[in-house]
């Protein structure tokens, strides 16, 4: 039998992207959300990052197993605060309601892990979190 198969990445990656630009509450602290920032993005944002994607199939679907990475980006004087508090807005957009990934259906979400560290400049800190969602076709 075959199956059609597809990927979902760039969907899924337009769906958060929707989803983090439209949320209020994070767009209050954050100058944007990107896929691409330059060195002259303002701080503090989002950059959308790296997907990693490994399929599942069943005898009738084709899905995958994605982890998506998300980064906050401060320079803030007092820490790792705004860092930690973008990454927990970023958590509280994604998971408020189901994403709407455009031709596929999400079928879990989770988090993978969360993190903030201080960037080899010694200024800047950055805020990693990994999201895992399993969607089908």
């Amino acid at each position: 039998m075959i199956r059609q198969m597809k990927l979902a990445t760039w969907e899924l990656q337009k769906a958060i992207y929707e989803r983090l630009s439209s949320d209020i509450a994070l767009n209050e602290i954050i100058t944007g959300v990107y896929d691409n920032p330059d060195k002259n993005t303002p701080f503090p944002y989002v950059n959308i990052g790296e997907d990693t994607s490994v399929p599942f199939e069943t005898k009738v679907t084709f899905g995958e197993n994605i982890t998506s990475v998300i980064h906050a980006w401060s320079r803030a004087e007092d820490g790792k605060r705004e860092a930690k508090e973008i990454l927990s807005l970023v958590l509280q957009s994604l998971s408020k309601a189901p994403l709407l990934v455009n031709g596929f259906k999400v079928l879990d979400f989770g988090v993978q892990q969360a993190q903030v560290i201080t960037d080899i400049d010694g200024i800047t800190q950055h805020g990693i979190l990994r999201i895992r969602l399993y969607i089908n076709n």
